[in-house]
């Protein structure tokens, strides 16, 4: 018998990306302190002190910046940078996968004045929407929509 949970975790952004900001960063610190400490350049001492722990927070959150999404029998748990949002199998009403950009007009759902909400990862094209009680609907990438949208748990509603 199959698992019927399923774990994807992965950065937010590709490796090769964060590195090429942070040589960015570095370079234009480096810049920076050339202008401020070897040239006649009118910048205030503190400039690059501070841009330099900026720069250095901004480096380690593009490593360390991750999107994990757990779907169990009951719900959809997505944890994207510091915060985790739950959505519990009875408040989801339907499901469907695809290109990001088909999936995200919601075609025919024919959906007005809902809440809409995104967690994407850079560089992948293919996700999950959830259409949820109370006029809300959200997307989540993944490398293996197929897969996910499999397991995601539908509420069942009978008809009386």
């Amino acid at each position: 018998m199959e698992d019927p949970s399923r774990r994807e975790s992965a950065p937010l952004l590709p490796r090769n990306l964060s590195e090429i900001i942070a040589i960015v960063l570095v370079a234009t610190l480096a810049c920076m302190a050339y202008t401020a400490y070897l040239s006649d350049a009118d910048m205030p001492s503190w400039a690059v002190p501070l841009s330099a722990v900026v720069f250095a927070v901004a480096i380690v959150l593009c490593f360390i910046a991750r999107m994990d999404v757990d779907v169990s029998d009951e719900g959809v748990e997505i944890r994207y940078l510091f915060k985790t949002r739950e959505y519990p199998r009875d408040q989801i009403l339907d499901k469907r996968f695809g290109d990001l950009g088909d999936i995200r007009n919601y075609s025919n759902w024919n959906l007005k004045g809902v809440s809409h909400k995104s967690y994407t990862r850079v560089g992948e094209e293919g996700g999950v929407a959830l259409k949820l009680k109370g006029k809300r609907v959200v997307v989540f990438s993944s490398k293996d929509p197929e897969g996910m949208f499999s397991r995601v748990p539908l509420e069942v509603i009978e008809d009386a």
